[in-house]
């Protein structure tokens, strides 16, 4: 039996568009990572300086979630003084007044 070789046409856009339906959280997660991975390595930082960087990544990293918290709904507290509304003051020229000599 004969080796066939097969050619493969790959379209860049087609990776642009995989890369842009992955779920935000786990591209979030794979950049902290590397931000995580790339603070070790790095050999210019000084090591408590390195430590603090390292704990900060680390709780951004573990803190990513998948869904968004739900916000409470807050109404309006009717004990509170509302603001009273201002009386617009008309703004012009001021007109100057001739006197008689």
């Amino acid at each position: 039996m004969q080796s066939a070789k097969k050619l493969v046409l790959v379209d860049e856009l087609d990776r642009e568009y995989k890369s842009l339906q992955r779920p935000v959280d786990v591209v979030a997660k794979a950049q902290r990572s590397l931000r995580l991975s790339d603070t070790l390595r790095d050999g210019n930082v000084a090591d408590d300086r390195k430590v603090r960087e390292y704990v900060s990544a680390l709780h951004r990293y573990l803190n990513t979630r998948k869904e968004l918290p739900e916000e409470p709904e807050v109404g309006v507290n009717p004990l509170s003084d509302l603001p009273t509304p201002r009386k617009k003051r008309k703004r012009g020229r001021q007109q100057l007044q001739w006197t008689q000599y």
